[in-house]
């Protein structure tokens, strides 16, 4: 019975996350930035093409940070003060199973936002800066991703027109297959319209930085799930983004006094722990050293962030447990 009632609610969240049109604008916008990228890193002295790649996996972290904050702020906090919540609780549904519901269905709604997010990164990379006037397009990417990008927009109103279709849901969806499409022929294809795997031009090691990017975001859905059960949009996305600064920089601020002596010690590991090292996923030096990241660092940030996820979950549950809904 509990495990129906947080399947339905985690996929109830999950459709109406897609079908907010926030979601879509957020999608959109990152999509557009990093379209639009190239033309920001060919103004380095060094390696413009490194830092076009810093520059995607700041703008997917970024994104995953609003796609977050607005899904929770859209189906937590105003079903709670549009008391539609008491819908569910009344039906035998504890809060415990309808804030893990919640929880999944924006996470999942976010992953599927930065899977797709992710392909266009790596079809822009593929593409890289043109350094110099010699360099060429690759027109493999610019059809090919045309191309589909056409087919969406066409399918996403003919759907909407013909079968009511929500717009941002089907646009995302059909993006995220053919995307995947396009990108194993991107893998195949070199960039003179050749079967030349060797030559795709896409680096495998990006794959590390993208998953603990992913695993980034899911630390900052939990948290703004967990707040969205107390305040709104403003104050959620304040918080958030202090949460996301702070772990930025965490490490190095409160990193050295751990080693010291006296309160100063105790306090510093008190902050390490109620603030997520969102530093630890980012990983510039691997990037710059054109290295891969290694399969344990993953798998250790990735428990990292298992512990912290449902730290942060369990305290969303003792905040909603306290509210009055009725």
């Amino acid at each position: 019975m509990m495990l129906r009632c947080l399947l339905a609610i985690s996929s109830n969240t999950f459709r109406e996350t897609l079908r907010q049109p926030v979601y879509a604008v957020v999608v959109g916008t990152t999509m557009l930035l990093l379209i639009l990228s190239p033309a920001l890193a060919m103004f380095t002295l060094d390696d413009d093409n490194k830092l076009l790649i810093d520059i995607g996996l700041s703008t997917l972290l970024v994104a995953g940070l609003f796609l977050a904050v607005f899904a929770s702020a859209t189906v937590v906090t105003e079903e709670i003060e549009n008391k539609t919540v008491l819908t569910v609780i009344t039906k035998t549904v504890s809060r415990f199973v309808f804030v893990l519901g919640k929880f999944l269905g924006i996470a999942a709604a976010v992953i599927i936002a930065q899977y797709f997010l992710s392909l266009v990164f790596f079809m822009v990379v593929r593409h890289g800066v043109l350094e110099k006037a010699s360099d060429k397009h690759d027109f493999v990417v610019i059809i090919l991703g045309s191309t589909a990008f056409l087919v969406v927009f066409i399918v996403g109103l003919a759907g909407n027109y013909f079968y009511h279709w929500r717009f941002s849901s089907t646009a995302i969806l059909l993006s995220s297959v053919l995307g995947t499409i396009v990108m194993g022929i991107l893998i195949m294809i070199d960039p003179e319209w050749k079967f030349n795997p060797a030559a795709n031009h896409i680096d495998p090691n990006l794959l590390g930085p993208i998953v603990l990017t992913i695993i980034a975001t899911l630390i900052l859905t939990s948290i703004s799930v967990a707040v969205a059960t107390r305040f709104g949009l403003v104050m959620t996305m304040i918080i958030c983004i202090l949460f996301f600064i702070l772990g930025a920089g965490v490490h190095y601020w409160l990193g050295p006094l751990t080693s010291g002596e006296g309160v100063a010690k105790y306090l510093a590991w008190v902050g390490m722990s109620l603030i997520p090292s969102i530093n630890i996923y980012v990983v510039t030096n691997a990037i710059q050293n054109d290295q891969a990241v290694p399969l344990i660092y993953i798998g250790h940030s990735a428990l990292y962030a298992l512990f912290y996820v449902c730290a942060a979950l369990m305290f969303a549950i003792a905040l909603f447990r306290t509210r009055e809904i009725s």
